[in-house]
């Protein structure tokens, strides 16, 4: 069990904005964020998941979303870590991103990624660094080399095939 608690603290803790998530469904990019062991845990909360829910909805949105936006919320809480979180944080320009902030402070997440920037404009105590989704994926770029001594990652539709397996096994 020591061993386990080690590789957890390990594990950089990541809010990722619902406007990021909604960028990489759009783009199809999700993947590259949660392939192999990069040392990475996503969080996520109630409003969180709300808020996406509720953006994909919109038939702007979801007509730019490749499958099934099903799909992609089974993606996401597969990929995330539900978290509770209580309204502690009131000082983001847009009351409506406050929960974003709790879920970073209370997690005590090692970055906030966002591409607002009302968000990326909120002061927030350490741990947690607030930071760009550019800013983000150029991290992950320099953690690049060191997933390539594994084996090539599967792609989205490998990995849905093999989830939706699972899923209708049950």
């Amino acid at each position: 069990m020591q061993k386990q608690r080690k590789s957890k603290s390990k594990n950089k803790k990541i809010v990722i904005d619902v406007n990021v998530w909604l960028s990489m469904f759009m783009t199809n990019t999700q993947s590259d964020f949660v392939r192999g062991d990069i040392g990475m845990v996503f969080v996520r909360s109630n409003e969180m998941t709300e808020e996406l829910l509720n953006k994909m909805s919109v038939t702007k949105i979801d007509s730019r979303l490749v499958y099934n936006p099903k799909l992609y919320i089974n993606f996401y809480n597969s990929n995330t870590v539900f978290v509770k979180t209580k309204k502690e944080f009131f000082d983001c320009r847009d009351p409506d991103d406050n929960y974003l902030f709790d879920l970073a402070i209370q997690t005590k997440a090692d970055y906030l990624v966002s591409g607002d920037d009302g968000v990326l404009d909120t002061p927030i105590p350490p741990p947690t660094k607030v930071i760009s989704y550019t800013q983000f994926k150029e991290m992950f770029e320099i953690q690049k080399p060191l997933l390539n001594d594994k084996p090539k990652s599967q792609g989205f539709l490998d990995w849905l095939k093999k989830d939706l397996a699972k899923f209708f096994k049950k």
